[in-house]
């Protein structure tokens, strides 16, 4: 197997990194200016240990990328360029790519103040285009698992539609946490706090579950869910009469997304969806222009068809 080659640019951080492999160096020592320097101090701080636990768990996984590609390097090296080329790098997963440089971006601002450097070259590296995320699920998908699915996962499906909640934070919900029709919910990525009213077709729902558990939504076995346990019994679930679900390209995080969607087209403002939701003002405002965009067409063919039949019975009786 042929060796690959070198970078040509020496300040191409991954210039010494494969120097270092081609010529069998052992890695250098220890720099307290490194990324591996910069990376332990990090995860130390407050700007770090104050992060939601599934933010922090995602940090981790890509600081450990950056790590792979730089560990050794110092900080104050990197330039706009080669942000450039370790997200076009993983260009073929844009929510991956994007969201590793918005790590990276987090690290270079912490190490700021600290004396590592004194700019952030990320800011000078645009996001990639990943489209509008997960598709919303229309209702004849939400109705297939309604009539058709196991109790436990329409129980789920609901809870997520109902509440417009993660799958996390809907498997986490309490027994103790669902008082005079409120459901209580700690968002796991945000941290916010916030009670959501129950739709009386989820009370209903909620009624017929047995209380197994301190959590409202129970395995089979009467046992909380594990997320890995949830998701591999949902892919699993998704045969049969399911499939088409699968086929379709539908994940359940598009329940959250068909809920903002409901309430939007119900009526709901912006600020009464992201009250429910815990979403910000301006994601729910970029679904409202998706809603308010299907409402507007649909009136205008109204007004159009309106028009023309008018037209028409007007030359009826002018012949």
């Amino acid at each position: 197997m042929q060796a690959r080659p070198v970078p040509d640019d020496p300040r191409d951080p991954e210039f010494w990194v494969a120097y270092r492999k081609a010529s069998n160096e052992p890695e250098p020592k220890f720099n307290p200016r490194s990324f591996a320097h910069a990376t332990e101090a990090y995860k130390s701080s407050p700007e770090f240990t104050e992060l939601a636990p599934t933010t922090r768990s995602d940090y981790e996984r890509y600081l450990n990328i950056i790590l792979t590609a730089w560990g050794g390097l110092e900080i104050g090296g990197l330039t706009p360029s080669h942000v450039l080329k370790l997200r076009d790098k993983h260009q073929k997963t844009p929510a991956a790519a994007n969201a590793l440089i918005r790590t990276l971006s987090a690290l270079i601002s912490w190490s700021i103040p600290r004396g590592y450097r004194t700019d952030n070259p990320c800011t000078h590296v645009r996001k990639l285009k990943i489209g509008d995320g997960w598709e919303a699920w229309p209702w004849e998908m939400i109705d297939l698992v309604r009539s058709h699915g196991p109790t436990w996962m329409w129980q789920a499906a609901a809870l997520a539609l109902y509440t417009g909640q993660r799958q996390g934070d809907v498997l986490a919900m309490t027994w103790s946490g669902f008082k005079e029709g409120l459901i209580e919910v700690r968002q796991e990525k945000t941290g916010r706090h916030l009670f959501v009213p129950a739709h009386q077709d989820l009370l209903t729902i909620i009624g017929e579950i047995e209380r197994s558990s301190v959590r409202i939504l129970t395995s089979t076995r009467g046992t909380p869910w594990t997320k890995c346990g949830f998701k591999a019994s949902w892919q699993k679930a998704l045969k049969g009469p399911l499939a088409p679900i699968r086929e379709a390209g539908l994940v359940f995080h598009g329940l959250r997304k068909s809920s903002v969607v409901m309430l939007l087209e119900a009526g709901a403002t912006e600020a009464e969806v992201a009250a429910i939701t815990g979403q910000s003002m301006q994601m729910v405002a970029h679904y409202a222009k998706q809603v308010n965009q299907k409402t507007l067409a649909a009136s205008a063919i109204l007004k159009l068809e309106h028009a023309m039949n008018t037209g028409l019975q007007n030359r009826l009786q002018n012949s």
